[in-house]
């Protein structure tokens, strides 16, 4: 049959390499496989790169498909480095075109869709990352991450506008000059625009395989990443094992040695049980039946004393507790559409001066860094000396601004009663009830009244669409280790989109253009320091904090590095089998007594 792979053969050869793995592991004395389990929380909606606009679905699409560029695991700060590229892209002075060229070892995984063809057709070229670029932006597909590209290639918008778009006929922005090597040419200037191409998102996808499963291509991933998926069992769990055909790459920062000359991903299986209670989680996890669990605020007591120390019985196992801030910033919205909060900067100072963050952090048992502004520790232009006077927590100062603002003691003159706003979250559970109730107790003890208002997510989004909030608690997720990812929730061309609040200011936005085209550089540090000061003065928002996230690891695993961009994470995990099977034998039931003691 030449080099034609039937669906028999493929299982053949997968066959042999799991004998193959057996038998050298047995030889060598060692466990067979390397199983990871953990728990992959919410439940996963798609692996299709362009519909995945979630974490949990993103987080497994970067385990079955490649993208161009990927994070370096270990570097900090955060840095771009190749992964299916043969070197970082060249930009030229102007930062509006970058020229890539692909490795030629890039194959897809090996899948019924290839079945007849030959080997040739599961070769990764330039065509492959053009076309995975073109199917985000056709609207047919209703990508919900279409924003990663709008705007910036060029003819990509005309493209999307196109009601029968030509996928053969290319775009202008995206130029092939062979197989390997092609060129991006942008609208307009942008040095952040490699972050995209990090994303999973963007990852590249088989024509083929889309075309041969349309929409079901979402339970079927065919990519080119560190596995491939062997089983999904709805709200159970999802397998992945080893991809034999995964590019050649290493981690020579690996923490058993010899492991850094094995090729990655270097565990064989990863298996994620779509567990959604926190509590059932870390159940699973102190019986050793999960190698790593992220802990929520509910047992958090349990296991770290209000996040400070780890409990003695579970540092006795060889547990180890990471305590790392997260990517995103908290926040309470001013809707400034509203006619109170929108032109009165007096109440809007007068609320954030009345706002507590110190209660909603002990409220978290300690999950949350108190934000003096929007751009989160670790990425250039956060100022740790910069001190808000905005959120000093000061009710005696929060009435002498409301004062200022035409309230007095909090009462409307218009009406002679006191100010009362609505204050909406996301949610309904008891976490937002509490939440909502301090709320109204901080700023009662101003005068002002305020009615917690609890949603379901859907709700809360469709109110927020129809300007029908006044005050309103969210949070942003960064996308790019960038400021101004954070930054641009104020820009006003963004009101509609990531700009919940409907912030307008005409000088903030000519300082978020002048930032747009700046390479990195300490005179653009400079600028963000300097847009963070003004923002500060102008309360477009209450900043409340920067979530913190604590992970538990069984001594067995090994490579976990807290990394806020690793979707990909689980090539570089691994377990030490033998190590598992011997500590999990001395465990023993463990009382609240024992986790809670300090």
């Amino acid at each position: 049959m030449g080099s034609r792979t039937t669906s028999i053969e493929r299982a053949l050869r997968l066959t042999a390499a799991a004998l193959f793995l057996l038998c050298s592991a047995a030889a060598g004395g060692e466990t067979p496989l390397r199983t990871l389990y953990s728990s992959g929380g919410s439940r996963v909606k798609t692996l299709d790169p362009a519909q995945a606009d979630d974490l949990s679905s993103r987080n497994m699409v970067a385990g079955i498909y490649d993208t161009l560029l990927e994070y370096d695991y270990a570097a900090r700060p955060y840095k771009l480095v190749p992964s299916m590229l043969a070197g970082m892209p060249k930009a030229n002075a102007a930062l509006d075109v970058y020229s890539f060229r692909l490795r030629d070892d890039l194959r897809f995984a090996a899948d019924r869709c290839f079945d007849g063809l030959p080997e040739e057709a599961r070769r990764i070229t330039a065509r492959d990352v053009l076309y995975s670029i073109l199917r985000i932006a056709d609207r047919r597909n209703h990508s919900p991450v279409y924003w990663l590209f709008r705007g910036k290639i060029r003819g990509l918008d005309a493209f999307h506008e196109a009601d029968a778009p030509d996928y053969d006929a290319g775009i202008e922005g995206f130029r092939i000059l062979d197989d390997l090597n092609f060129e991006i040419h942008l609208t307009k200037p942008d040095p952040r625009f490699l972050y995209m191409l990090a994303i999973p998102n963007a990852a590249v996808v088989s024509r083929r395989a889309a075309e041969f499963y349309g929409e079901s291509l979402a339970r079927h991933p065919v990519g080119s990443g560190p596995f491939v998926l062997t089983s999904w069992i709805n709200d159970y769990k999802l397998q992945l094992d080893r991809n034999p055909d995964y590019r050649v790459q290493y981690y020579p920062e690996a923490e058993n040695p010899a492991d850094r000359s094995r090729p990655l991903p270097l565990a064989d299986r990863v298996v994620f049980y779509l567990v959604k209670q926190p509590m059932s989680s870390y159940l699973l996890f102190l019986q050793g039946r999960l190698d790593l669990n992220a802990l929520d605020k509910d047992n958090l007591d349990l296991v770290a004393g209000g996040g400070k120390t780890l409990s003695p019985a579970l540092a006795a196992r060889g547990i180890r507790l990471l305590r790392t801030p997260e990517f995103e910033v908290r926040y309470v919205g001013f809707n400034f559409s509203d006619p109170l909060l929108g032109k009165n900067l007096e109440l809007r100072r007068a609320i954030s001066l009345a706002y507590n963050v110190q209660r909603r952090v002990e409220h978290t048992n300690y999950q949350l860094i108190p934000a003096q502004g929007p751009i989160p520790p670790g990425v250039a232009g956060f100022d740790e000396a910069f001190r808000n006077p905005w959120c000093a927590d000061d009710p005696e100062l929060a009435k002498l601004h409301l004062e200022k603002a035409g309230f007095k003691d909090g009462i409307d003159p218009a009406t002679g009663k006191p100010l009362r706003f609505s204050f909406d979250q996301t949610g309904n559970s008891s976490a937002y009830r509490q939440l909502g109730e301090l709320t109204a107790a901080d700023l009662g003890a101003i005068g002002i009244e305020v009615e917690p208002v609890l949603n379901n997510n859907p709700r809360f989004y469709e109110k927020l669409r129809q300007g029908k909030l006044q005050l309103f608690r969210l949070s942003w997720v960064g996308d790019y280790p960038d400021a101004e990812n954070f930054l641009q929730l104020f820009y006003s061309k963004n009101i509609g989109g990531c700009n919940r609040v409907g912030f307008s200011d005409p000088e903030f936005d000519r300082m978020f253009e002048e930032i747009l085209p700046m390479p990195d550089s300490p005179e653009r540090t400079r600028r963000y320091k300097q847009m963070v000061r003004y923002l500060a003065d102008r309360v477009p928002w209450v900043f409340e904090g920067f979530p913190i996230a604590y992970q538990l690891n069984h001594a067995w695993l090994e490579n976990y590095r807290p990394h806020d961009f690793v979707f990909f994470k689980w090539k570089y995990l691994s377990v030490d089998p033998a190590k598992r099977d011997r500590l999990r034998s001395t465990f023993k039931p463990l009382s609240f007594a024992e986790l809670n003691m300090q």
